[in-house]
């Protein structure tokens, strides 16, 4: 397949005088995602060109899971040249099982001679002289013929691929995410990736009340994200045990949750200064468990003077879930696992908490000495 791949993009569009920087970066995670060379990729206004070098199936599944596209289309070229454009347009339409068309034409080259519409209509004709059984339909078209002129070549093509949109992976800082088994936070990191952020994970452990079985689960989950990533992501795990056994021993039981929760903000936060992280993300939503009150996020929140970021805090769970499905990380997510924060979890959990109630309970708690042993525990693997 050496027909060049015509790849849009939107949201970049928008940007002012650094428009160029997100457009060299889209190209960079084209290069990193597809395995194309750097010759494989051309730019012009609006468009980005990839002659690929690998199968059809391959090179599709690939951009689909480049962010910053919006979507990209297989093309036909030719010489600019009305007989040559006619010549294609007829062949690709006759290779469609369809009965209605529609040419579209997108006139780039102000210098050729016939304007788009009338490009348009001239083609459409030809196609119907070629093949008078098929009919135009302007409105709802089975088919649509697109035809671009630019320079000394045209692109011809009927196939537009939606692809995920949002920004370039590596435009919008970096993050460290609390991931775990669950169905939520993969969600979370996807998001932030498809807001451009450079996004890795971090995940808290508990043997042996939560075995090895749950810890692999975590790592698959991980191994589909970095599907999405040009780069691998980074899953950094702790061991919290000695943390949650502290808590349940010496803690108020309505507060176990949100004291959990603070130790993991203590904890990310000291990791992710040390490795230049801007920001915290989490899974969370506004009301979906009795830790994600508006009065218990801000308890948590306080724990860190780091950013924290929520892009699923305005969702419903029917919402998160459907993004989990299309991402592929939600059958991985609904494996019988055990969670550490589930298994310590109070039957009567405190759903408006108070910080001054919280910093009172912590301070029967050696927080520095439980957060540097877990810290001594830290596991890195890059997933790719």
């Amino acid at each position: 397949m050496k027909q060049p791949i015509l790849i849009r993009y939107d949201e970049i569009a928008l940007k002012g005088n650094n428009r160029n920087v997100f457009i060299r970066q889209l190209v960079n995670n084209i290069q990193a995602q597809t395995g194309a060379k750097k010759n494989d990729i051309s730019v012009s206004p609006g468009r980005i060109y990839l002659t690929p070098t690998m199968t059809y199936e391959v090179i599709v599944k690939s951009l689909k899971r480049v962010f910053g596209i919006s979507s990209f289309s297989p093309t036909h070229t030719c010489a600019s040249d009305m007989g040559a454009i006619e010549k294609l347009a007829q062949e690709l339409i006759a290779e469609e099982d369809t009965t209605s068309f529609k040419v579209e034409t997108r006139r780039e080259d102000k210098t050729f001679p016939k304007n788009s519409m009338e490009i348009s209509a001239e083609i459409g004709e030809k196609i119907l002289e070629k093949h008078p059984h098929r009919t135009v339909d302007v409105h709802n078209p089975e088919t649509t013929l697109s035809i671009e002129i630019r320079g000394k070549s045209t692109f011809l093509y009927t196939e537009k691929i939606p692809g995920p949109g949002g920004l370039p992976v590596g435009t919008g800082g970096n993050a460290l995410v609390l991931l775990s088994g669950g169905i939520d936070s993969p969600v979370a990191i996807w998001r932030l990736l498809k807001r451009g952020m450079n996004v890795d994970a971090i995940y808290f452990h508990a043997p042996p009340y939560t075995g090895e079985k749950t810890k692999e689960k975590v790592t698959e989950i991980a191994r589909v994200l970095a599907e999405w990533k040009p780069t691998p992501l980074t899953l950094h795990t702790i061991h919290i045990t000695k943390i949650l056994e502290a808590i349940k021993k010496d803690a108020p039981e309505p507060l176990t949750t949100i004291l959990q929760r603070r130790f993991m903000y203590h904890i990310a936060e000291k990791i992710a200064k040390e490795k230049k992280y801007q920001a915290l993300g989490t899974g969370e939503a506004i009301g979906q468990v009795a830790s994600q009150t508006i009065e218990n996020i801000q308890c948590t929140q306080a724990a860190t003077d780091m950013v924290i970021l929520r892009p699923l805090i305005g969702m419903d769970k029917r919402e998160i879930i459907d993004t989990a499905q299309k991402i592929g990380t939600y059958k991985l997510s609904i494996l019988p696992h055990d969670d550490c924060c589930h298994l310590f979890a109070p039957q009567n959990p405190a759903t408006k908490a108070r910080l001054e109630k919280v910093k009172n309970a912590e301070e029967k708690l050696d927080i520095e000495t439980l957060t540097q042993n877990a810290l001594e525990t830290i596991e890195m693997e890059e997933i790719e």
